[in-house]
């Protein structure tokens, strides 16, 4: 493992140790058919919420690949881990709510198009969706994750408004609320955009503003990820599932 991804592991978990073992026995056997993939021994639920704005519809099978590594690599199972699937541009959208089903997970994500090219990126919107759905879908106690797949609204700080939605809906989401029993949610965002810095000016800024505004959504900077580093979230999502 990667300094980076062995860094983040270590804070995520002496927090969630004890609750992982404490559910193994809970968890069936894993079968020989599934031998190639991982049953996970400390369960978690992950909800991944992908960009579906018109910036990103050349983008679309760089998320399948993104979804893919994912499901080659994990088996699920409703008394381990969960996934679910959430898109957003003007408002959000669940795509698929969170699921023990592999086969389920598989095809929706084969059926993932961007059919309008719409011209919004509502991050805040699919923040609020994504809590929503672990409140009333997740079991209380399994760590949750929430992974934000985006180019981080490059426009967004010059607007306001949903800029500082996202920040409100993200702080909520990562802190819970213990007096409602809601339980805290880690956070990692993939940046979908562009890496290549740009030689005018006002471009580069559009897109330094977009890139900070995704690592300050994250729950800290080892959680923020360019794109082509997505393997190293895959392995740390298999550590985790391990209780390694």
């Amino acid at each position: 493992m990667k300094g980076k991804s062995h860094l983040l592991w270590c804070k995520i978990k002496s927090r969630y140790l004890l609750l992982c073992v404490s559910m193994t026995l809970m968890l069936p056997l894993q079968l020989d058919s599934q031998e190639e993939r991982v049953l996970p021994n400390c369960p978690m639920h992950i909800i991944i919420a992908l960009d579906f704005s018109a910036s990103e519809r050349a983008f679309i099978e760089e998320v399948q690949t993104v979804l893919y590594a994912l499901t080659s690599r994990f088996e699920l199972h409703p008394n381990s881990l969960r996934i679910g699937l959430i898109s957003f541009n003007r408002g959000a959208q669940m795509i698929m709510p969170l699921s023990g089903s592999t086969e389920d997970l598989e095809a929706t994500i084969e059926e993932l198009r961007i059919p309008t090219s719409v011209y919004a990126t509502d991050i805040h919107a699919g923040i609020s969706l994504a809590q929503k759905e672990f409140e009333q879908n997740s079991l209380k106690s399994v760590p949750k994750f929430f992974v934000l797949v985006s180019d981080g609204d490059p426009h967004a700080h010059s607007r306001g408004f949903g800029y500082q939605h996202d920040i409100l809906n993200i702080e909520y989401m990562k802190k819970g609320n213990p007096d409602k029993d809601v339980d805290p949610v880690h956070v990692f965002t993939l940046y979908s955009g562009e890496t290549i810095p740009y030689q005018d000016e006002y471009s580069e800024e559009v897109r330094m503003a977009a890139i900070k505004h995704m690592q300050r959504l994250a729950s800290d900077r080892e959680s923020f990820y360019f794109y082509e580093e997505y393997p190293e979230l895959v392995n740390l999502f298999e550590q985790i599932s391990n209780c390694l």
